[in-house]
């Protein structure tokens, strides 16, 4: 009777192993495409302005994972991120806000919250998705996870003219996100910056600064939330406004137009200034230099002579390299500034209509766009060799996933 118990045990054990063989051999070797998975900390979000699609890259590999298309007209178009980098929220030009799961490679939802957008935040806390809308003027606040409106602020501002005191709606620019759960933006026709509490229910203006210089176009918040920086159009200055007090808006960087004149081709974007260290690189309004300043006080320092009039000023994450593009003559050019030396060390000439160089989260490698070459490129930042490169329609900007985590970005 034991033996033939024994004899049972084994056939069994024999049985569940012959199982399993054969289930193993039954599941493939590697996961196919559709099942591939990723983290979202390298990736990289690029636009593509023509097409109303944007490229999902992994920069950790260097790899294209997909394609999302339907996202309206993305010309000046933007991205945000959710505290997690799980979402990534497309803000069209007419907009259109267009939630992408970035695991999973879907359009989750989509709305429209104004008529000519140009920008916009994630709050602090992550609630909330911010748009700063030319066409009506205002600031739109939507609830990040159902895009379902939440609250409208209108940028009206009091014009005096013959026929009495008006209120006029501007177009609104430069908004950031800050420190305290605060958004900060700039009126562009009121000359005007706004301070709204997002921490609170109502979300009120807890403060207006009026009168801080003419035609604000556009804003920066240093890179620990603390101080914002808006430009201006008509006046010969940058205005400063220190969050932690609130008290006032100082005109710094006096004459920052002063210098030999060139055409303005189109105007610079101020969240391309690099800040590095002590010091921080402006991309200057008719002029073909790179604007030097130290953060200290704010003092001007030796502008460094570029190839043409700059676009965006892009600080490497280590603050060693300074990227800068050009547009109007040389647009196909990238001039690499060593902030050691303060010279330009390397000009690049990634093709017709390079802009946008954006570096990888630890900046070995840098992506350029190439708007009229149809690509994006991918370089070595420490030989300038090109690594990798991406077809693209008509590609404009790129944005990686570790802005979730920056204030303004």
């Amino acid at each position: 009777m034991e033996r033939k118990t024994v004899v049972r045990v084994r056939i069994f054990r024999f049985a569940v192993k012959a199982f399993l063989i054969l289930l193993a051999l039954s599941l493939p070797l590697h996961s196919s495409a559709d099942e591939r998975r990723w983290g979202t900390a390298s990736l990289v979000v690029v636009i593509e302005r023509q097409a109303g699609s944007v490229l999902i890259i992994d920069s950790s590999r260097h790899e294209l994972l997909g394609r999302i298309s339907g996202l309206g007209n993305l010309t000046h178009a933007t991205v945000k991120f959710s505290p997690d980098a799980r979402y990534a929220y497309v803000i069209g030009r007419t907009g259109e806000v267009s939630k992408i799961d970035l695991l999973t490679l879907k359009l989750v939802k989509q709305v429209n919250a104004g008529k000519l957008s140009v920008g916009g935040v994630v709050s602090q806390d992550g609630k909330y998705v911010a748009l700063s809308n030319y066409v009506p003027g205002e600031v739109r606040i939507l609830d990040a996870d159902t895009l379902e409106l939440v609250k409208t602020i209108p940028a009206l501002y009091t014009d005096a003219s013959e026929k009495g005191r008006e209120q006029l709606p501007s177009r609104v620019a430069g908004l950031v996100d800050a420190p305290g759960n605060l958004l900060v933006f700039s009126l562009m026709d009121g000359n005007s910056i706004w301070v709204v509490d997002a921490g609170k229910k109502e979300f009120p203006v807890i403060r207006k600064f009026p009168d801080v210089g003419k035609m604000p176009y556009d804003a920066l918040i240093s890179p620990d939330g603390r101080y914002y920086l808006a430009g201006f159009l008509d006046s010969n200055w940058m205005g400063l406004l220190d969050t932690w007090k609130l008290d006032r808006v100082a005109p710094i960087l006096a004459e920052q137009g002063k210098g030999p004149d060139v055409p303005l081709w189109k105007i610079p974007h101020l969240k391309g200034w690099a800040l590095t260290g002590r010091l921080a690189f402006l991309p200057a309004l008719k002029r073909e230099v790179a604007l030097v300043y130290s953060t200290l006080d704010w003092t001007p320092l030796t502008p460094v002579p570029i190839s043409g009039t700059a676009l965006y000023t892009v600080v490497r994450p280590d603050g060693r390299q300074v990227w800068v593009d050009i547009i109007g003559k040389n647009g196909d050019l990238i001039d690499v500034i060593d902030v050691d030396s303060m010279k330009v060390v390397k000009t690049l000439n990634p093709g017709a209509g390079a802009t946008h160089p954006q570096f990888t989260p630890k900046g070995e490698a840098a992506y350029v766009s190439l708007m009229d070459g149809g690509k994006v490129v991918v370089y070595d930042t420490a030989t300038f060799q090109v690594l990798k490169e991406f077809p693209a329609d008509h590609p404009s900007g790129i944005f990686f996933a570790n802005r979730a985590h920056k204030f303004g970005m």
